[in-house]
């Protein structure tokens, strides 16, 4: 941890019921982990890869909550062991890209992997990769049959040692029509809410994350992440400014429900987490 604490691993899942007042403790993971993607299914989360405090992991769950009782289902495990990946689902079809395969930042990937849930035997399928950098800790979204993969992180080699590398890179992907590189962002992004939001009219929103702008400073002095949001229209290809967010937040997941997008927890600055749960409304 920056500031000299020991990060904790937890296998405790938490549910939240419509109209519920509270969160409930619904049950336990088969084993303590993070940093894995998610994917929202019909019939529940999808919990993919990740890892613990020794390793990466490949292997693959769904969870379901039937009567308050919570159902853990064992999907086809990933081809390899990936952490800090993301996921979008498009048709029915979870995409996931990017990622590293081993701790302590060594390597990340391009590599693009995709199960059908409505076909889950048939295992994860290997895709054309993503043309550009390598990277960790990006953003996706799917909207209206596109994926779209925006910014993260590369490493590249300095002084003999892999660093760290904020990308402005932007690409989307149709499962007919391959990849294709979009304009690259005004500025980086990576960490931020992912799925990424994205509003009725094809908007893309990156809500804070990791600009870079926090490197200058000491761990006591780090103000936190990026206070702004950035948008990609969809129908234009066209970037701008989406104006300040009210909660300062990194490496979080983001998903849709009941008619608006929720983001849980997340990083307030390096190595400090918050318990806060933020409902985000788009036009």
């Amino acid at each position: 941890m920056l500031e000299g604490g020991v990060k904790t691993w937890t296998d405790r899942v938490f549910t939240l019921a419509p109209e519920s007042p509270a969160w409930r403790e619904a049950g336990v993971l088969p084993a303590p982990y993070a940093y894995g993607a998610s994917a929202s299914l019909e019939n529940g989360l999808l919990c993919i890869g990740g890892c613990d405090s020794k390793s990466h992991r490949s292997d693959v769950y769904l969870l379901g909550v039937c009567g308050g009782t919570l159902n853990i289902s064992a999907f086809p495990s990933l081809p390899v062991p990936l952490a800090y990946t993301a996921a979008a689902v498009l048709d029915g079809k979870v995409y996931l890209t990017g990622g590293c395969e081993h701790p302590g930042e060594q390597d990340c990937t391009s590599r693009m992997f995709m199960l059908d849930s409505r076909n889950p035997g048939q295992s994860w399928q290997e895709l054309p990769p993503l043309p550009g950098r390598g990277r960790f800790l990006h953003q996706m979204a799917a909207v209206n049959g596109v994926l779209y993969v925006l910014g993260g992180i590369g490493l590249k080699e300095e002084d003999g040692r892999q660093v760290r590398e904020l990308l402005t890179e932007a690409w989307s992907f149709t499962p007919s029509g391959g990849w294709m590189r979009q304009p690259d962002m005004p500025y980086a992004i990576a960490a931020a809410p992912t799925p990424a939001p994205v509003s009725r009219s094809g908007v893309i929103y990156l809500l804070g994350g990791d600009d870079g702008s926090g490197r200058k400073y000491t761990p006591q002095t780090n103000p936190g992440f990026n206070n702004q949001s950035l948008c990609l229209d969809t129908a234009t290809a066209e970037w701008h400014d989406g104006g300040p967010i009210g909660a300062l937040r990194a490496v979080l997941p983001c998903c849709a429900w009941e008619g608006r997008f929720i983001a849980v927890n997340g990083e307030l600055k390096p190595g400090r987490r918050s318990p806060e749960v933020w409902s985000i409304s788009l036009p």
